[in-house]
């Protein structure tokens, strides 16, 4: 029975907390007007034994109250301490300027006065502070700051930084799309301070273990995850998420957050590596700013202008060096059939450009193991490589295990094996290597693509690159596929 009577008494402390503020600023608006001469001889000065009196027997109620709600296990702990403890600390002032008020009534002594004044006073602050406090275990601690109006130059030092490009290789989905969203709705009931139903929603962990409910989010399957139906359910029902009063997510939060559940409710996934419908281009934009989605994302990555001697000194080896795309400063450098006898020491001269160079055609040079292992980690916006017909081997492959860009491999006719193949398999963003007449197995292959997933590893003829300058700002350097 007391069990029961616990939880249902305690929610009566929301209710009873606004009386002692309401009599105590009563108080306060009564003890100016005593001082004023216009309300002299009304005596209202005697009103205020009766109304500290009242704010002291409901400042007991409102603390015993909220001390059976902290049991529930719902709120911070940390923050319910620091609540009871100002609690306390005001329901004993409030008492002692009760005390004091009602003792200056029957005497001329100076202490009353005084002791009636400093606690009066003392009362006041320490009803701010508690209310704050109190404030922040329901609202959140950012409650009473968080539409405060921007300082403007702020305010352009925030809108300047929210334009700069995207990256969709570098932009985590759950971290830049979704968690914002939980943040913004729903961590005032679901987070640090409170955790309504014992679920946390601030950490990809805390919403991976689920509340009292069990699992609220079933990766590949939104319409199956109880959070989502939360959501969708009348604000009448009081399992609606948020509850009534509380701001709702907008249509195109919950649209985001439905893909992002159906996607795989991945805590890693990069925005490069999502499926990402048309209908939610919009609100990803405006979450994030500019972001191409239909273009490759290494178009998306910003690097200074290659040093103009340093490409002219690799156009005197007869490679061709054009832009990636017209506007980037990203550089595809090939090797036609006038520079086949490209080797180790003509390598060198890409250092230089290393931090350009996307898209390196070396195939049919002479280019061997050493050269490659000295230049490669050093390429750390390479997009795609081609190695064919080039007397490499497994050595070779090894650095490309560090290149997080790395999307394409040709390797036709060069000797790698199916060792080779393994060094590849840390590449998360690899999505294709041409494999075509090398010492690669179909159990190799499968090797690699049961490791990475979205791996397409070729053993028929690869393709025949076809290079095209771009002739307009979204002009991409493109290739036939077979």
């Amino acid at each position: 029975m007391l069990t029961d009577l616990q939880p249902f008494i305690g929610r009566f402390h929301p209710l009873l907390v606004h009386l002692p503020i309401g009599f105590l600023l009563l108080a306060g608006a009564v003890e100016i007007l005593s001082r004023l001469k216009c309300f002299e001889g009304l005596g209202i000065a005697r009103l205020m034994p009766a109304l500290l009196g009242l704010c002291a027997l409901t400042t007991a109620a409102a603390i015993g109250t909220g001390t059976l709600l902290s049991w529930s296990g719902e709120y911070d702990a940390a923050l319910v301490w620091r609540h009871q403890q100002w609690g306390l600390m005001l329901g004993a002032v409030v008492v002692l300027a009760s005390a004091a008020s009602w003792w200056r009534t029957r005497t001329d002594h100076r202490l009353p006065n005084l002791l009636y004044g400093g606690a009066f006073v003392l009362a006041l602050v320490l009803l701010g502070l508690t209310g704050h406090v109190g404030g922040s275990i329901t609202h959140g601690e950012t409650y009473l700051t968080e539409h405060m109006p921007a300082v403007p130059f702020l305010a352009s030092a925030r809108a300047s930084t929210a334009m700069s490009p995207v990256d969709p290789s570098t932009t985590p989905v759950f971290k830049t799309l979704v968690a914002p969203t939980f943040e913004a709705r729903c961590v005032t009931c679901h987070g640090p301070a409170r955790q309504s139903g014992k679920l946390r929603l601030d950490s990809p962990e805390a919403i991976a273990k689920g509340g009292e409910s069990g699992t609220v989010v079933v990766a590949g399957d939104a319409a199956g995850s109880l959070l989502v139906r939360r959501i969708f359910l009348p604000t009448s029902d009081k399992k609606a998420m948020p509850p009534k009063g509380h701001p709702a997510p907008s249509h195109a939060e919950v649209a985001v957050l439905r893909w992002w559940i159906d996607q795989g409710a991945s805590f890693d996934q990069m925005l490069a590596d999502a499926q990402v419908p048309a209908h939610l281009e919009p609100a990803i934009v405006d979450r994030l700013g500019p972001v191409d989605l239909s273009a490759p994302p290494i178009l998306s990555v910003r690097v200074q202008p290659g040093d103009p001697k340093a490409i002219d000194a690799l156009r005197a080896l007869k490679l061709r060096v054009e832009p990636l795309r017209a506007g980037s400063s990203l550089l595809m450098v090939q090797a036609p059939p006038a520079a086949r006898l490209l080797d180790d020491t003509g390598l060198q001269a890409l250092t230089p450009l290393a931090a350009q160079v996307a898209w390196l055609d070396l195939g049919g040079t002479q280019v061997t193991d050493a050269g490659l292992t000295a230049l490669l980690p050093k390429l750390v916006n390479l997009w795609k490589l081609s190695l064919d017909r080039t007397p490499i081997t497994d050595r070779a492959l090894a650095p490309l295990s560090t290149l997080p860009r790395l999307e394409s491999i040709n390797l036709y006719g060069t000797a790698v094996t199916d060792a080779g193949l393994k060094s590849l398999e840390t590449l998360t963003r690899l999505r294709s290597v041409y494999a075509w007449q090398t010492q690669v197995t179909p159990q190799g292959a499968e090797a690699l693509q049961a490791a990475s997933k979205k791996v397409q590893v070729t053993l028929g003829a690869p393709p025949t690159p076809v290079f095209e300058t771009p002739t307009d700002d979204r002009a991409m350097v493109k290739a036939k596929t077979n």
